[in-house]
């Protein structure tokens, strides 16, 4: 892998610097994208008054966590924080980006279909993470009508769902970038698109596991299971004898 400076990308300041006025205040919008169904409420703190910590994507078959980091950091800390253990469940990670060009180079004029730029893929089967986030399950649209240089009315993060500190700007990714060992892929809330930058650049994060976490159960639970099963098999002894 080549070790290769990374200057601050053209790009990657025209999509940051894409923010709606109004991205502050976006809120869940009922009927726009799929996340009233396919985002699935997982309670994880066992305190339903504060609402879910985080939702089952059940087209991705991952599970993300509400809330996004309220900050924002370079990619190792940003790496750091989406990995840490949270509600006694580990195997929390940065969401992933599907590169579909055969060399991992990157587009930045691409608007539509393609690993980077604007409208990068969003499929189930390979797109990315976020951008399947952003596009399928929140509804969201890019700057740029896909394939098009014509600008898309709506543009942006105008729905958040029910995530808390979702912000309308850009979201590292976990997949480091091929052609240089300090460079990552990251995703912009604010126009839909899939950039690389230096991991010395600063950018929120979010976190995500594999499956469902309603399928792990809690060590609590884990070992009350325990119990009872034990003392039924006591029980069951005692009954023979």
């Amino acid at each position: 892998m080549q070790n290769l400076m990374i200057k601050p990308l053209n790009m990657a300041v025209l999509l940051g610097a894409l923010t709606l006025a109004g991205a502050a205040s976006a809120t869940g919008v009922p009927g726009q994208g799929t996340w009233e169904t396919t985002l699935q409420a997982r309670d994880l703190d066992g305190n339903l008054a504060n609402g879910p910590e985080a939702f089952y994507d059940t087209a991705l078959n991952v599970t993300w966590l509400r809330a996004g980091s309220t900050s924002v950091m370079d990619w190792a800390a940003s790496k750091a924080w989406a990995e840490q253990d949270r509600f006694g469940l580990n195997g929390w990670r940065l969401p992933t980006t599907h590169v579909t060009t055969a060399d991992g180079s990157c587009n930045w004029s691409a608007t539509g279909g393609t690993s980077c730029g604007f409208n990068p893929d969003s499929s189930v089967a390979t797109g990315s993470e976020m951008a399947h986030l952003f596009f399928q399950s929140l509804g969201n649209k890019s700057f740029y009508v896909p394939g098009t240089t014509n600008v898309q009315a709506g543009y942006g993060l105008t729905n958040i769902g029910d995530f808390q500190n979702l912000q309308s700007s850009s979201y590292w990714s976990g997949t480091e970038y091929a052609l240089s060992s300090n460079g990552a892929w990251g995703f912009t809330m604010a126009s839909g698109g899939q950039f690389v930058d230096g991991m010395v650049s600063s950018r929120y994060a979010l976190a995500v596991r594999p499956g469902d976490v309603a399928a792990v159960p809690e060590p609590q639970t884990l070992a009350l299971t325990l119990i009872g099963l034990t003392g039924l098999l006591l029980s069951l002894r005692q009954r023979r004898h």
